[in-house]
Order: C-alpha cells, then structure tokens, then sequence
C-alpha cells in the first residue's frame, strides 16, 4: 500500500486482520438491516431524519423506496470501526433488538483498534464502501507528530472523540485513510456545511490539540493552524515582529486564490442549472410532457441549486473566518511587540542600575584608598 508514494509493506496477517474486521463491520450492519427490515417504519420519516444529519445524502435518498435501500445509502457513513450512524438511528426508532449486536461489534471494534498500531495501517482504507468523489473543501486533515510505532488506531479515535466539534449535529468525524510523510496524516471527511463549526471547535480547543501533538490542522489545501508558525512567532525578535512572515502571507493569497476559484465553480453551476430549468420548460411546451414528470425534474434542478448555494454560504463563512484569524494573527504579533519591548526597557533599566553601582563601588574604592 502506499500514500504520496510512501511505500509501506504490511506484515503478512495485517491484511488478514483488515479483512476479518471488515467481516466483522457486515455482518453487525446486516444483523441490524434484517432487524429494521421486520419492523413497520415510517421510510419518510426515516429518510427525512437522514437527511437532516447528512444533507450531502439526499439525492442518493430521493428515490429510495425500501428501509434496506435506505440504510444501505446511510452506510456511507459508517466506516470499518463505526456504526455510530446506524446506532444513533435505532435509539431513534426505538429497536432494542439491535442494541446488543451494535454492542458487541463496538467491542470487536475497540479491541482492533487497541491491537492495531497505527504503523501498521498506513494507507488503509476504513471506509466500508467506496463513496463518490468529494470536494476538495470537505476533506479535513490532522497531522500529529507521532512516530506510528508507538500509538494506535485508539489513540486516533480517543483524540477526535476529545474534540467532538459537530455533537450538536448528531454528526462524527468520519476518518478515511491513515497515512503518513514525515508525519502521521489522518484524513477525515466533513460535509460542507459543517466546515465552518469544526475549524471553530479545532480552534477552540488548540491547547488541547498541541498536547496531543498536533502538528498541522488543514482544510483542503489550505493550512489553517500549523505549530511551527506558532513556535516561531513565539521566537521572534522585536524587529521580526514588525512584519509578517512572508509564509503567512503567500498562505493567506493561497486561500483567496483557492476560495475565489471555488466561488467562479459555483457560479457556473448555477448557470448550468438555469440553463437547464429554461430547456425543461422548452421541451415541455414543444413535447406535451405531463406536468408530474416536469414536477419531479424541477424538484431536482432545485435541490441541486439548494445545494450549490449552500456550498456558497459556507466558503464565505470559511472566507470570514479566515480574515478573523488574520486579524487576530495581528492582533497577536502587535502584543509580542509590546511585550518585547518592554523587555528591552527592563535591559536597559537593568544595565543603568548596575553602571550606578560599579560607580558607587569605586568611589568608595577611592576614598578608602586615600584614607
């Protein structure tokens, strides 16, 4: 296996152990599936409540028409260690018979990731089923500064289950892939419109993070935390301080650059669903199509229009931020600067106190000399 073309061999019963953990993961989700499947459920309901937690689901959603296709789609969500998505939902409906299946693959799973070292699974895919191309702006990544040997997939786990920005949302981390550089990459998945309230929550609780040694927080392409900026702000002379960093800046022309080419795609979306909207119509006047049939395509071209405006409101939010951090970022090196100099002042105070007593100290030199 490999990522960015770091090549990493695998002993022999590691695959094995992948493989018999993803058994594990199907067999759980079928157990559960069969018992929805016997129970009278409202699949509205059902597919309404899902698509609250996960808006990014609703097109797959729209024309499911069985709970087993149903859960079959929320099963995106759900990874080789998790079932966090389908337990949540059985609380929700009330099926105790799943309680205990979900409870006992929660174990296995725990028990795995206590056995796994997280050298052992560099490049891994956790997901349980192949899932669509994403943007690039939904796609989070933590870099610790571990050495893989010494920890394990728990301690991955135990670290985002610490932060748990999204709880309010019913929505977790969904972690991809674990791979490494100079570094331990862990690659997670976020909905978009979510982006905003997990850099704030990450934020938040950076303190945290750093004692967990976390090196690198980025979104994307864009780096929003990294801990050697941090350190050698901390560093800085009163004369570095007077400027920022040129990697700061190149950063932050980085991100606009990024955030102005996304906002030119969504645009041009929302051409292309216009364009379509006013064909519909065309054809519809042209070709007598039943009005049930040009319902259903316009119900689509607007949940596609919904969602692209979504994806606009949130990379302005995430623009807004970003300038929040700038902003604070000067904020920061303008108290630096005082604090530096106020040092200096206390030198300087320091140096004068001692040249007044070398002074005193050969007067008095001087005169017991003479006497």
């Amino acid at each position: 296996s490999s990522f960015d073309k770091h090549e990493i061999l695998f002993p022999r019963d590691m695959k094995d152990k992948f493989e018999v953990m993803r058994l594990i993961f199907g067999s759980a989700f079928m157990d559960v599936k069969h018992v929805f499947t016997e129970r009278k459920l409202s699949i509205d309901y059902m597919k309404e409540l899902i698509i609250i937690w996960y808006p990014d689901l609703e097109p797959q959603l729209s024309y499911k028409e069985t709970i087993g296709e149903v859960l079959n789609v929320l099963k995106r969500k759900c990874n080789i260690i998790n079932l966090r998505p389908l337990e949540v939902l059985a609380s929700k409906f009330s099926i105790e018979e799943a309680k205990p299946v979900i409870k006992s693959f929660k174990e296995k799973a725990k028990d795995f990731c206590k056995s796994v070292s997280v050298s052992l699974c560099l490049g891994e895919e956790l997901q349980a089923v192949a899932t669509p191309s994403r943007l690039l702006c939904e796609t989070i990544f933590f870099i610790f500064n571990w050495n893989p040997v010494e920890y394990t997939l728990q301690d991955i786990n135990d670290v985002l289950d610490e932060l748990e920005p999204l709880n309010k949302y019913k929505y977790h981390l969904q972690i991809d892939r674990v791979g490494t550089g100079q570094s331990v990459v862990v690659t997670c998945y976020c909905p978009a419109e979510y982006i905003s309230s997990l850099i704030m929550a990450v934020l938040d609780k950076i303190g945290t993070m750093q004692k967990r040694e976390l090196k690198e927080f980025k979104v994307g392409n864009c780096t929003i935390w990294d801990n050697t900026a941090h350190e050698v702000l901390s560093a800085m002379t009163s004369k570095e301080i007077e400027q920022p960093t040129k990697k700061t800046v190149n950063n932050y022309e980085d991100m606009e650059r990024e955030l102005l080419s996304m906002k030119q795609q969504l645009a041009e979306k929302e051409k292309q669903v216009q364009e379509l909207q006013m064909k519909l119509q065309t054809k519809q006047e042209k070709e007598h199509i039943p009005t049930e049939s040009v319902d259903e395509l316009n119900k689509k071209v607007k949940t596609q229009y919904a969602i692209s405006r979504r994806k606009t409101m949130e990379i302005e939010d995430l623009k807004a931020t970003m300038r929040q951090k700038e902003i604070d970022t000067q904020k920061e090196l303008a108290s630096l600067k005082e604090l530096s100099e106020i040092r200096l002042q206390e030198i300087e105070q320091l140096k004068l106190k001692l040249e007044d007593n070398n002074s005193k100290s050969m007067y008095n030199t001087l005169n017991t000399t003479l006497i």
